[in-house]
């Protein structure tokens, strides 16, 4: 995909050139010392499948690769190379993961959790297209004016956040039942729908422990609560023109799910600054980490003026609330690049690829001037966090790449398709700048086989 091709070259020519160059790192094709590519294509993570060879010319640096994507085109995949699989397990270590039901699907460092109900309860949030398993619904989604009152007992531990999604978990429905002893309980894992980088709570230990790994990538993203403040929203002019209310009322919650996100990645850069500082990062890391925390203030206050644009002139100004604070965590090296390879590597090429679409079919001039810096902005950030991690893997301690390569085991096989409906037409969100889930899903994939695998291989080798 030419977008995809573009990004990538985009990142690894930042590598090689400009003020976050790093010396002696040779981003050429092919697998790590290894000779396995350290993530695991989605569908593909049969240990005894043999991988096919890349076709030359299809993973290349720089100006070459920027002239592979020209001549791309969108939506063809027939043309993408293979990436070997691992031969372990494609459960993530994860408390709780069902073995018989692999759920794991949440995106890294979103809010998720788990939640078991009366059938009854679980329909109202229920993807009819998704149909039943085991007498209950099989995906969630979060729906707008269901009757559903998130204070009640019924539906402790279950987000109403907008861009919630789940799935079924057979075993521990079928545990809840036994002990409940009723046959009308089920039990789903939830995650809401997140980019970006993410200001995580945990993962103090350091990270090239096997154990610290999986904490990372569960690990709870903080978000500052909402509060009647106009701070926050900036001056964008007129409502948004949306004659659905229902309709009104998805996006402006959507967008204050992602302006709470990139508030709280002001405070994520803050941090890393402090752990770049700690490992004696060269001046140009710590310098572009703190100018990326600027740009998040001016996401959070765009994404919080959009929000306002579709709630309208009738409901209160929103705006974020006290952050909790969270110290930098006592990370090595290791520790270091196995964050900056969740936090950013992961979450701002995701969020770069996602801004990028989202913006393309926008409708809306004032939302796709917004994603089109968001996007811009995103990739600056997906550079910073790609050459910590060069920069971090030149170091020569051993460590570094063996965290690296355990983390993205670990995030990769964590990742199962989510097949949720989104309670609009994919044309009507994407008016709008949002990408309904299956598009959100396709990015994902996309970004993982055509960007983040092929560039830590690169940097591995």
């Amino acid at each position: 995909m030419r977008d995809t091709l573009l990004l990538r070259a985009r990142l690894q020519a930042a590598l090689l050139s400009g003020p976050l160059a790093v010396g002696g790192v040779a981003l050429a094709c092919g697998p790590g010392p290894s000779g396995e590519n350290p993530v695991v294509r989605s569908g593909h993570n049969d240990p005894g499948k043999p991988a096919a060879k890349p076709k030359p010319g299809r993973v290349a640096a720089g100006a070459a690769m920027a002239d592979d994507a020209a001549e791309a085109d969108d939506g063809d995949a027939a043309d993408d190379e293979e990436v070997r699989p691992f031969a372990e397990s494609p459960y993530p270590v994860r408390w709780g993961l069902d073995p018989y039901d692999p759920d794991a699907a949440e995106e890294e460092g979103c809010v998720n959790g788990d939640w078991c109900g009366p059938v009854d309860a679980a329909r109202k949030f229920a993807n009819a297209d998704a149909g039943d398993e085991i007498g209950c619904p099989s995906r969630i989604f979060y729906v707008a004016n269901n009757g559903a009152k998130e204070g009640d007992k019924v539906y402790k531990g279950l987000s109403f956040d907008p861009l919630m999604q789940g799935r079924i978990r057979r075993l521990s429905t079928t545990t809840a039942r036994e002990k409940e002893g009723r046959e009308d309980i089920c039990c789903y894992h939830w995650f809401n729908y997140c980019s970006g980088r993410p200001l995580l709570a945990g993962a103090a230990a350091v990270a090239c422990a096997e154990d610290a790994v999986a904490g990372l990538v569960r690990d709870e993203a903080q978000v500052a609560p909402l509060v009647e403040d106009g701070a926050w929203t900036g001056a964008l002019g007129g409502l948004a023109e949306v004659a659905d209310p229902a309709l009104r009322r998805h996006l402006a919650g959507a967008w204050l799910a992602d302006a709470r996100m990139e508030h709280a990645s002001i405070a994520a850069f803050a941090r890393a600054t402090l752990e770049l500082l700690a490992v004696g990062a060269p001046p140009a890391l710590v310098a572009a980490a703190q100018q990326a925390g600027i740009d998040e203030v001016e996401h959070a206050r765009r994404c919080f003026a959009i929000a306002q644009r579709y709630a309208g002139d009738a409901a209160p100004e929103r705006g974020p609330g006290p952050l909790p604070a969270v110290a930098p965590r006592r990370l090595d090296l290791a520790g270091l690049a196995a964050a900056t390879f969740v936090e950013g590597c992961v979450g701002e090429t995701i969020a770069a690829l996602t801004a990028t679409r989202a913006a393309r079919r926008c409708a809306d001039p004032q939302v796709k001037a917004a994603l089109e810096q968001i996007a811009a902005d995103e990739t600056r950030h997906a550079e910073l966090a790609w050459a910590t991690v060069a920069w971090a893997v030149g170091s020569g301690d051993p460590s570094v790449a063996v965290a690296l390569r355990e983390a993205a085991r670990a995030l990769r096989s964590a990742e199962v398709a989510l097949d949720v409906e989104a309670p609009f037409a994919p044309e009507v969100l994407a008016a709008h700048g949002r990408l309904d889930p299956r598009a959100q899903a396709a990015t994902r994939d996309d970004a993982w086989r055509e960007i983040i695998g092929p560039t830590l291989a690169s940097i591995l080798a």
